[in-house]
């Protein structure tokens, strides 16, 4: 009885685990916005409309975000059970791959977010020079996660200074919180200009050898180092 018992039981499991592969993945969707794709990540800007419940899904990739703009959800987990969530401007977030869940805005005023996919299962490693002192930790930058798969810094430029020459030992999402204008010089070559618009996202591989300097504004970001 007790083998039969066991049997019925590996079997519902079974069936369970293949539901949960044939679910969709969370994007694209509606409300939710591609920035940025390449090997190592996909980052989405996400909102959470009142009263619009997304599809029962499945994270296939482990996820890392910053909420932009406060907001709340009801969220209905894999077992039916439901919680109500309020998040904060600022606030950051991570999950493992796996997730089952379906997401619901209540209020009037949407939860907006930037939300990372890691592609990879596991740490990419970092650079293996030390020539240079690396990109962070560095005077000035705040950790706010840090975990097996991603550190996450909040760091404010100090328009007219220029920052000491560093190594990007791994690659990473900056996510701009304010708007400005950034010249980054490489080390061997001519410096460029970028302009930064709040709310979006850049990428910078790990390896690149620049200093940094703010021009105009005072740009900010929270920047999701990928291990």
């Amino acid at each position: 009885m007790r083998s039969l018992v066991t049997g019925l039981l590996a079997v519902a499991l079974l069936a369970m685990d293949l539901a949960a592969q044939t679910l969709p993945p969370p994007f694209p969707r509606p409300g939710a916005k591609q920035l940025l794709d390449n090997d190592r990540v996909t980052v989405w800007d996400v909102v959470w409309p009142k009263g619009q419940p997304t599809a029962r899904h499945r994270h296939p990739y482990a996820l890392a975000g910053v909420y932009l703009e406060p907001g709340d959800r009801v969220i209905t987990d894999a077992d039916g059970s439901r919680r109500n969530v309020t998040n904060a401007a600022g606030g950051v977030t991570f999950q493992l791959k796996g997730l089952t869940h379906i997401e619901e805005g209540t209020s009037d005023a949407p939860l907006h977010a930037i939300m990372i996919e890691m592609k990879q299962d596991g740490p990419a490693g970092d650079d293996p020079s030390s020539d240079l002192p690396p990109a962070f930790p560095r005077e000035g930058a705040k950790k706010l996660l840090d975990n097996e798969r991603v550190v996450i810094w909040d760091y404010a430029f100090t328009k007219g200074r220029v920052g000491p020459v560093h190594r990007h030992v791994r690659d990473a999402v900056a996510v701009w919180m304010a708007d400005g204008k950034l010249r980054s010089t490489p080390r061997d070559g001519a410096p460029t200009v970028t302009t930064l618009t709040k709310f979006t996202a850049t990428y910078s591989r790990r390896g690149n050898v620049h200093t940094e300097e703010a021009i105009e504004g005072a740009p900010r970001a929270y920047v999701f180092e990928l291990k």
